[in-house]
């Protein structure tokens, strides 16, 4: 287990199966592979469509029945997430938790071995499925170190912090040090990413997203999107290599992707190529290391309010702020036709993400046993320009079902109009349905749903996308 603040960890052996309860930590073991014949997939424009049919199946399944089952995605702040609020960056501290010095040309090094290795994941996506970045700088923006006399020919401009914490992993091994640096929580986007009001002391510059945490006789690995942990002599041996097996399996954690340790969580039949996903299965990222991470951008792109529209020109990518687009649901008062005497229809926009149409796991709006036209609604105590919006439908198999057909209207002063040039209008079970339509400025927003049959209909959340300018 990690402790959110310290990401300390409870306990650890070299191979172990289970995730640990951090973001989407999880722990890889030391063990590698010399295999090293799976080609990967080259650079281009491309989407979704152009995956390969023979990797098709794994993919999806692993999406279906791990990622989402797990809620792999869920929490904001993987590394694309870090990309995006870094505008095409990502900024480390090294937490250096070891006795050995660290000359400058190590310390330039490592700088230089974590661009290298964030940018094996991410040269996979450029020109691909609207992803706007081309190379992401990655930088180190400061050393945590309990003795800062280690870190030899310190330079000016090189930011140092020494405050610690006690290490629990410690007391279960004496050799891990006790002492664990950090780095303030003021400049950590992992303290902070839920807040989308945040302002950085200093600036956004000055923020750093993840650690690179380098522990003295530490086994195997550890990832998620807090950063990477690795043993301080793992990672000085290898800090010239092109591609580092534990250090590019941890950062693909960041991602959400997933281990494989135990035979039912890989796919039926197993996988069609090797991964590095799968711990000492490849020793470098495959090509279907490549289509899991590109499948699961196409999946979370989809919640634009997470991720606002971006294109590019010859010179880098032409952002919308992200200031500028919003997911507004949250400042709306829910209503509906009927809720159910069970359900909430405050469920709407509590900012619960879900995992599958089924998930039962946080409160849930459905209008059972009511049948027919049936209706949701936003109240905004001020007017937004919105042009968009996602729904996640809720299923239970037990009387609730997707709708036949929904309508979004929006009050225009006098009645209800619809949206026009409405594109969407999706009813798929598991995912957001993304409908986009001609913006509008409204106080209120409704959808009109016509049931299936004899089921009702019922919603576990409703996203709106609204320019504030």
């Amino acid at each position: 287990m990690l402790n959110r603040k310290g990401m300390m960890m409870a306990s650890f052996s070299a191979v172990i199966a289970s995730s640990l309860l951090m973001g989407n930590a999880t722990i890889m073991s030391a063990a590698s592979s010399e295999n090293g014949s799976v080609a990967v997939a080259a650079i281009g424009d491309s989407t979704l469509a152009d995956m390969p049919s023979y990797l098709k199946s794994s993919v999806e399944w692993v999406w279906k029945n791990r990622m989402l089952t797990e809620g792999s995605t869920n929490r904001k702040n993987l590394i694309f997430d870090q990309i995006f609020a870094g505008k095409g960056t990502l900024n480390y501290v090294v937490r250096w938790q070891s006795s050995k010095p660290v000359t400058l040309k190590q310390r330039q090094d490592i700088a230089r071995m974590l661009d290298r290795q964030m940018n094996h994941w991410t040269e996979h996506l450029q020109g691909y499925d609207g992803w706007p970045y081309k190379n992401v700088k990655v930088k180190v923006v400061g050393w945590a170190v309990a003795d800062p006399s280690l870190l030899l020919d310190k330079q000016p401009d090189e930011v140092v912090y020494t405050d610690t914490i006690a290490d629990g992993l410690a007391s279960e091994q004496p050799e891990i040090p006790a002492a664990l640096p950090i780095a303030p929580d003021e400049i950590s986007r992992f303290e902070h990413f839920s807040n989308p009001n945040y302002s950085y002391p200093g600036g956004l510059d000055k923020r750093f997203d993840m650690y690179l945490w380098a522990t003295e006789n530490f086994g195997g690995g550890a990832g998620g999107d807090w950063g990477q942990r690795m043993s301080d002599e793992y990672i000085l041996s290898t800090v010239n290599a092109d591609e580092i097996e534990i250090t590019e399996h941890e950062i693909g954690h960041g991602f959400g992707l997933n281990d494989f340790y135990e035979e039912h969580e890989r796919p039926p039949g197993g996988f069609p190529t090797n991964t590095i996903m799968w711990a000492g299965n490849s020793n470098h990222i495959t090509d279907w290391d490549v289509w899991m991470l590109r499948y699961t951008w196409s999946q979370i792109k989809k919640d634009t309010a997470r991720f606002p529209t971006t294109t590019k020109d010859d010179e880098g990518p032409i952002e919308t702020d992200p200031n500028e687009i919003v997911n507004i649901a949250s400042a709306a008062t829910a209503s509906s036709s009927y809720t159910s005497s069970w359900e909430n229809v405050s469920a709407l926009n509590d900012g619960f993400d879900p995992t599958s149409s089924d998930d039962r796991s946080h409160a849930v709006y459905g209008n059972w046993p009511e049948v027919g036209t049936q209706w949701v609604q936003y109240d905004f105590d001020q007017e937004h320009t919105v042009s968009q919006t996602d729904i996640y439908w809720f299923k239970d198999g037990a009387g609730i079902d997707v709708p036949k057909s929904y309508k979004i209207k929006y009050w225009n002063g006098q009645g209800w109009s619809n949206v026009k040039q409405a594109k969407g209008l999706g009813t798929a079970a598991d995912q957001y349905n993304t409908t986009t339509f001609t913006p509008v400025k409204t106080t209120k927003l409704r959808i009109e749903m016509v049931s299936k049959g004899s089921a009702s209909t019922g919603i576990l959340e409703w996203k709106v996308a609204a320019i504030n300018k």
